[in-house]
């Protein structure tokens, strides 16, 4: 019947996406950690890389693969699914971790975030953005305050040669600052430090 064929299609859209992950993010996370090292002399082996960010090339991509990993939840959890900057923005938990081994420290990741496009942006699929946490670990509120702003601004300074995008300092939520980099297999990628996962910031949200 068309629903079962339309139900095997999503079972083999989420289980290629799941095999693209565990294929590339190690990768993609370990080049990250390496050229922060080599090109900016940060050392990042010790943060907890709390999730990746796949882009989708079209609206109707993000929307059959958000659908698929729905109907995989057995594999997928649907953290959570909102509007953000006028688009559609859905977060997914990994039942199994994808484990990050490298000479540069250990990571894991469980955590990815799935954007549509950007209207008028358009880019191809792929990984596009890992984030780290820093800080202590005291915060437990992410609502924007002093204390987010002193870490971020003094991660900043400790590296004042990193050409920092410092526009999101100011978000109410889970302020983060940026930078971006040239990795040979992935172009040209973003990478966000800010204190809180992003599945707290989920959950107290929620």
């Amino acid at each position: 019947s068309e629903k079962s064929v339309n139900g095997n299609h999503k079972k083999t859209t989420a289980a290629t996406f799941l095999s693209h992950l565990n294929e590339h993010v190690p990768s993609f996370v370990t080049s990250t950690v390496a050229e922060l090292q080599s090109q900016c002399a940060m050392d990042v082996s010790k943060l907890q890389a709390d999730h990746v960010c796949y882009r989708t090339d079209s609206i109707e991509q993000y929307t059959s693969l958000v659908e698929a990993l729905v109907s995989s939840a057995d594999v997928f959890t649907l953290l959570v699914e909102s509007e953000i900057g006028g688009r559609p923005i859905a977060t997914f938990k990994l039942a199994a971790q994808i484990e990050i081994k490298s000479a540069d420290g250990d990571h894991s990741i469980d955590v990815i975030e799935i954007p549509s496009p950007k209207e008028g942006s358009p880019y191809k699929a792929g990984l596009e953005h890992v984030e780290f946490v820093i800080g202590d670990g005291t915060h437990k509120s992410p609502m924007n305050d002093e204390a987010h702003k002193t870490v971020l601004n003094a991660w900043t300074e400790r590296y004042s040669s990193v050409s920092w995008n410092v526009k999101a300092l100011d978000k109410q939520c889970n302020p983060d600052v940026s930078t971006k980099l040239e990795l040979c297999d992935y172009g040209k990628v973003s990478i966000k430090f800010h204190l809180i996962p992003l599945e707290d910031v989920i959950a107290f949200e929620a």
